[in-house]
């Protein structure tokens, strides 16, 4: 898909279908989509009149122009009532019309990015977010070999009306990286197990690595042996399949002392181990790396941007399986940190991978951490598929977090993790145990991971329920989603500023 940012008129573009919206709470058309109505013989504005086009949100309403400009559709998007306009919104609604552009066999979409919302919204920040729009919303994927392959939009024309090309221009090109590292995420999510290995998604690190340059060391069986990461070591047991522990490293603010650690959930299916998981949807559970997938398209984003900030990604990666070798619950591992773990429940497996991975980042330098999992269904009792969990034990670190999220607008809620808790993961012949069964599971795994942590500053990102969708909805397409790729981007960069 090839994006160019233009200030020629849209009346004059000789485009597919050019895309302009309308608010429900306007009886008119403004700027230039009134220059269209006007050349159209005011056909918009009579739909309007009549009730047939409302602006309400994502409302797509298609028209053929007739020769009354050069391009040969138009398509009218909705936005809902203005007062609720958000650049989220906006992100989501231009989604829902790429993807009916799309549908329809569009090659060459005409955007305008002008300066009606100028005083609220950031140029670079519009013009990243209607790539991302567009790029995110016409996402697909399949193993298809029958199915005549959809046409896809191949150019996007970006016009400027009123605003800083520059700026635009700047969010475009942002844009475009943050998008393509959030589908790459979607693409390790999406893939079947028997076609992502740990050893496979070592080799796309490798790949990732490679393409920018960044230092990688992948870790085999033998050298987490030697490392007694028994946490990890007591999940892969039970499969043929062996671990790879992923690290990768940027350091683009050598003189800064601070280094930010992404720790990222690598389970390329989850069985659930001995404790089996029922069979409804057990397919999903290829997406149990969902984690790994987010660190793993941010290094590629932050590998094209360069920014000033140190970063050190590390990935355990294993499957979790059923088999003579697997571990038994009651079973007592030592992780990396020294502390003893009992085993109550396998399925309550990426917390102990995660342990290991957390105090190795530790043991690398990181100063601070970020850990994004897909690790408990509590926390989709808790807050549905809306937003991602969020615990901290750095109030400040928490609100950096917090801030490259919003920014990037991917929803997240903060839940505790008093001390009040840690009765949760105390056991009586262990220093800790992964699971203390019904009642605040997902604190009870942040807990966990808390223990890992200790004072260094860190924050768990629970996005079991955000990483897989079951409808498409906006930005995101049914399957895998690639969630919070662009908030570890973010605050990448933020970071980098401070």
């Amino acid at each position: 898909m090839q994006f160019k940012v233009s200030t020629e008129s849209i009346i004059t573009l000789a485009s597919d279908c050019i895309i302009l919206t309308h608010t429900e709470d306007k009886d008119m058309l403004l700027g230039l989509a009134q220059q269209v109505d006007e050349q159209m013989d005011h056909r918009i504005s009579q739909l309007i009149a009549e009730k047939e086009i409302k602006g309400t949100y994502g409302e797509v309403t298609l028209l053929h122009t007739w020769g009354k400009i050069p391009a040969k559709r138009v398509l009218v998007l909705g936005l809902g009532k203005e007062e609720k306009l958000t650049i989220d919104r906006a992100r989501n609604a231009y989604a829902i019309a790429a993807r009916k552009a799309q549908s329809i066999g569009v090659r060459e979409l005409a955007v305008v990015v002008s300066q009606k919302y100028k005083a609220i919204w950031n140029p670079v920040d519009l013009g990243q977010a209607v790539v991302e729009a567009i790029q995110l919303g016409t996402y697909t994927f399949n193993y298809k070999t029958k199915e005549k392959p959809q046409q896809k939009i191949e150019r996007i024309l970006v016009t400027v009306d009123g605003i800083s090309v520059k700026a635009v221009e700047a969010g475009v090109e942002r844009g475009i990286i943050f998008a393509e590292s959030q589908n790459l995420a979607r693409d390790l999510g999406n893939t079947p197990a028997n076609k992502m290995t740990p050893s496979l998604l070592a080799d796309k690190a490798k790949e990732v690595a490679k393409k920018h340059r960044l230092e990688i060391n992948i870790l085999d069986k033998k050298q987490i042996q030697e490392l007694n990461m028994g946490a990890f070591l007591a999940v892969s047991k039970g499969s043929d399949e062996e671990p790879k522990l992923i690290v990768m490293k940027y350091f683009g603010a050598p003189e800064y002392k601070d280094v930010i650690g992404f720790v990222g959930k690598g389970i390329t299916f989850d069985s659930g181990g001995i404790q089996i998981k029922p069979d409804k949807d057990m397919d999903e559970m290829k997406g149990d790396m969902a984690g790994a997938a987010a660190v793993l398209g941010a290094m590629n984003a932050i590998g094209s941007l360069e920014p000033h900030a140190n970063i050190i990604a590390v990935i355990p990666s294993c499957e979790n399986m059923v088999s003579g070798h697997a571990i038994h619950p009651g079973d007592i591992v030592e992780t990396f940190s020294g502390k003893t773990v009992e085993i109550k429940h396998t399925d309550a497996e990426g917390r102990l991978i995660l342990a290991d991975a957390i105090s190795y980042a530790k043991h690398l330098g990181v100063t601070k951490i970020v850990d994004v999992a897909t690790l408990t269904g509590s926390v989709i009792s808790a807050l549905g598929h809306h937003m991602t969990g969020i615990f901290s034990n750095d109030p400040d670190w928490a609100k950096e977090v917090k801030t490259a999220a919003n920014l990037s607008g991917e929803k997240v809620w903060e839940l505790p993790i008093d001390d009040d808790y840690e009765e949760l993961v105390e056991s009586e012949i262990a220093d800790l145990k992964n699971d203390a069964g019904f009642g605040a599971g997902a604190i009870q795994g942040a807990m966990f991971l808390k223990a890992f942590a200790g004072d260094t500053p860190w924050a768990h990102l629970d996005i079991a329920g955000t990483s897989w969708l079951s409808e498409t909805k906006g930005v995101n397409i049914k399957g895998a989603t690639g969630a919070m790729t662009r908030s570890l981007i973010a605050l990448a960069i933020r970071f980098g500023g401070n």
